[in-house]
């Protein structure tokens, strides 16, 4: 039978965020602007909503190396109302992270990307995060707590089947999603 350790996000994975004095001093938004600045709005039902985006320039994310972001960093939404929303990234090079939502980085030695991805999707996470949100009007969880939330952790075979499956599911919703677009177009 395989066994299924609990770790905390942060033993598998790095959690960063765009520091308030990185964005105050060194973000500023240019519509020509190369690189996408993701903000929470952006993250929506498990996947990036590009339909209203902010820009900055190749420069600015070159200098800001801790919240670049790369192919199969997980992003999560960490405060306000639509906490708990998260995408994977799928391009290095065309994004960088804005106020609100937190990049997480699996170590590929301990767990896989996707997997880790759809444990973050799933309803056990987001009650872990509602269970540790602070303040009222503005809901928030600290990052030090989100380190601390936990994951099942089975062997990475098991983790690759479960996100395999997963994934095949989540194409069928895309290209199902798709052609009812094109139907009611």
């Amino acid at each position: 039978m395989v066994e299924w350790i609990e770790k905390s996000l942060g033993e598998i994975a790095e959690v960063t965020k765009l520091a308030g004095f990185e964005f105050t001093k060194h973000i500023k938004y240019n519509s020509d602007g190369e690189i996408i600045a993701l903000r929470a709005l952006n993250l929506r039902n498990g996947e990036l909503d590009l339909t209203d985006i902010k820009r900055i320039s190749r420069e600015v994310s070159e200098r800001l190396t801790r919240s670049k972001i790369y192919k199969d960093d997980i992003l999560l939404t960490y405060t306000g109302n639509g906490y708990g929303d998260c995408a994977i990234i799928e391009d290095n090079d065309k994004y960088h992270l804005a106020p609100n939502i937190c990049k997480i980085v699996p170590n590929n030695k301990e767990v896989f990307p996707y997997y880790l991805y759809c444990y973050i999707r799933s309803k056990a996470f987001y009650n872990q995060m509602s269970n540790n949100m602070t303040g009222s009007g503005q809901p928030t969880i600290p990052m030090k707590t989100i380190r601390l939330l936990k994951v099942p952790v089975p062997e990475m075979s098991v983790q690759i089947n479960v996100a395999n499956m997963i994934w095949l599911l989540n194409q069928k919703i895309r290209n199902n999603r798709a052609i009812n677009n094109n139907l009611a177009a």
